[in-house]
């Protein structure tokens, strides 16, 4: 599956969301895709039928049961709308990084330490001066209304109800204001970088004010991505209105819709400049861009392949991690999303070098099927699982879940 510039774009495990302005940005400006094969499924009014009713109807709020987060998206598909369940589930291409993510957990296998005398494993941990009850944060994904009638809102109470952190997308159907003053915990504000820099100066400036503590800068959605299980249905993109759309005088919206498709670290280090806050680059998977951005000065490497939604045949996110971690040295915080199912992935990722996991789908998929308690369901999974693994494997505290934890097994 896939969208043009105005898709939902969902991250992380990602989602993606509509890019609007003035109306929504997501029903202006429509630029044609220039290689055949790659433009989203049809534009509202251009073809299909979209029945706005069945996202408005979207509006559980209840206690879900969770036995195993995978469980969840089967769940899912049976009251989601067809367009959100194909959107959210699928990746690019052929879907084998999408497939790889998860798969490639299972190349390292647990080396536990029994007798290690550890009766309660402490949990948490602290990224850039936020404590998290858990090393795992939500992932920014745009197009939350495609999941729940509430938007946002269910998410970032969920999220930060379950004592961790929410990172809101510069895509979200709500605004960031909005988002913002629904939460109690904290918050990091993700970015696509658009063409033009005053709307990019807006939106940093909007986030500080808005109380987010960190820009998060993606870099591997500068052009379309080839995501076919939407194409496939044949009927349009629901328009459920763009949060985020231009507020200062002279910048064209039409304009503001269009990413800067030549990203470069200039543009990150804008990030740094307009806000004062801690720069996150978002999308890396190998130890030459994390040394780089090492050396210009960001604070963290957010290792991701954007779910396995941007560039497909790349590699799996927690292959890509040892090196990266080797490379980056300690001297930034390494987040690490795609494939985080159960309490033993968070704990391999951690020892292999992230220092926090952030998860997308199955948090949709929770807030699809129970609102901000479905996110608190899914938290709490985690958290069970991860505490059984660290009592078992010996490891007293966060810090104490180092590289030889786990061994690589050979095909």
């Amino acid at each position: 599956m896939k969208m043009n510039r105005r898709e939902l774009i969902l991250s992380g495990v990602g989602a993606a969301a509509t890019l609007g302005t003035s109306k929504t940005l997501l029903a202006q400006n429509n630029p044609q895709p220039e290689t055949p094969g790659l433009e989203e499924a049809p534009i509202p009014g251009s073809g299909g039928t979209t029945d706005i009713s069945a996202y408005e109807g979207l509006t559980n709020e209840k206690e879900i049961q969770v036995t195993n987060l995978r469980d969840l998206e089967e769940e899912a598909e049976k009251i989601l709308p067809p367009y959100s369940f194909a959107y959210i589930s699928g990746g690019a291409g052929d879907e084998w990084t999408m497939r790889e993510n998860e798969a490639a957990f299972n190349r390292w296998a647990l080396e536990p330490r029994y007798l290690a005398g550890i009766k309660e494993p402490d949990m948490t941990t602290t990224v850039l001066g936020s404590r998290l009850s858990l090393p795992v944060i939500t992932a920014p994904m745009g197009g939350q209304g495609i999941a729940h009638a509430l938007k946002e809102i269910p998410n970032i109470k969920g999220t930060n109800g379950s004592g961790t952190l929410y990172t809101n997308t510069s895509v979200s159907h709500l605004s960031m204001e909005e988002i913002a003053a629904a939460g109690t915990g904290p918050k990091w504000f993700q970015i696509y970088f658009p063409e033009n820099r005053d709307y990019a100066r807006e939106l940093l400036q909007r986030a500080r004010n808005s109380g987010f503590t960190a820009i998060v800068v993606t870099v591997d959605s500068t052009t379309f991505s080839n995501r076919e299980r939407p194409i496939r249905l044949g009927t349009p993109m629901p328009n459920l209105g763009s949060g985020n759309g231009v507020r200062t005088p002279g910048i064209d919206p039409g304009v503001a819709a269009r990413l800067k498709v030549d990203l470069n670290w200039d543009d990150v280090e804008f990030c740094r400049k307009e806000t004062g806050l801690p720069v996150i680059v978002k999308g890396i998977l190998t130890p030459a861009d994390a040394r780089d951005a090492v050396k210009r000065g960001c604070a963290g490497i957010w290792v991701s392949n954007h779910g396995g939604r941007a560039l497909d045949n790349t590699s799996a996110s927690v292959s890509a991690l040892p090196p990266i971690a080797d490379a980056v040295g300690g001297k930034a915080i390494i987040i690490l999303d795609g494939g985080i199912r159960r309490g033993q992935d968070v704990f391999r990722a951690l020892a292999l070098g992230a220092d926090v996991t952030a998860m997308g789908r199955p948090v949709l998929y929770g807030m699809a099927l129970g609102g901000s308690r479905g996110v608190r369901a899914v938290y709490e999974r985690l958290k069970t699982e991860l505490r059984m693994v660290m009592q078992l494997a010996g490891t007293a505290d966060i810090r104490s879940i180092t590289r030889g934890f786990v061994r690589r097994v050979e095909a």
